[in-house]
Order: C-alpha cells, then sequence, then structure tokens
C-alpha cells in the first residue's frame, strides 16, 4: 500500500488550467510530489530524468498527442512500465477503442473529479495509505 505523500506523479497536458486542476485534485488524496509538463517532448525529458509512480496524460495536445506518447513510452524498456492514466474530453467509442487497442487501460474524463481521480490511481498503483 502506496502512502500518498511518498507518491510521486507527473502530470502531462497543453493546458496550464487543467494542470492547476490535477495539482489540486492529487493534493486532496494527500499526493504533493507532483511535476507538470505541457507537451510530449518535455515530458519525455522528465520521465527519463526522474523517478515516477504514476503519469496522467492528456491525449489532446498539439504537436504529439497524448496516445502517440503513450505508445512511445511503452516501447522503452525505462517507461514500458510506467502506469498511466490517460485523461480526456473525448470519450467517443470509436478513439475509446482505438486507445485500448494501443493499450491504453485507465481513462480519465476531463475535467477531473477527486473520486474519480482516486478510483484510477489506486487501479494504477494500489490503494492509498
Amino acid at each position: 500500500m502506496p502512502r500518498a505523500d511518498q507518491v510521486r506523479v507527473i502530470c502531462v497536458d497543453d493546458q496550464e488550467s487543467m494542470l492547476r486542476l490535477h495539482r489540486f485534485a492529487f493534493a486532496q488524496l494527500g499526493i504533493r510530489d507532483v511535476t507538470e509538463c505541457t507537451s510530449a517532448v518535455a515530458a519525455i525529458d522528465a520521465v527519463l530524468t526522474g523517478k515516477f509512480d504514476l503519469m496522467t496524460l492528456d491525449w489532446n495536445m498539439p504537436g504529439t498527442d497524448g496516445l502517440t506518447l503513450f505508445k512511445m513510452l511503452r516501447k522503452d524498456e525505462r517507461t514500458a512500465k510506467l502506469p498511466i492514466i490517460m485523461v480526456t474530453g473525448n470519450a467517443e467509442e470509436s478513439s475509446v477503442k482505438t486507445a485500448i487497442a494501443a493499450g491504453v487501460r485507465l481513462f480519465l474524463r476531463k475535467p477531473v473529479a477527486v473520486k474519480d481521480l482516486k478510483v484510477r490511481v489506486e487501479a494504477a498503483i494500489g490503494k492509498l495509505g
């Protein structure tokens, strides 16, 4: 059972307002170690130089989108096992099927609700202590 105050999260979203909401939601769960990235390039650099227990990843971003970044991270042995929660405002069935086919297992709809975030976090890394 991971202690919430020891969980390290990286949030990737091109919108600063969404990153602030994520930081607030994680703080409500007792998770304070949150690194924010506004692009896939910044996220790749961060995950290769830091150590994280979990990533939240926005699907719709300019440049490299979240699903493409997800696939890149899964192909690299250094990041292949990093738990990732795909965050999106788009929950169309065809999009979800595409993501599932790529290996995405955890989804979270925007805007992020704390209770939903807790369920996904615990599904990804275990019950928070």
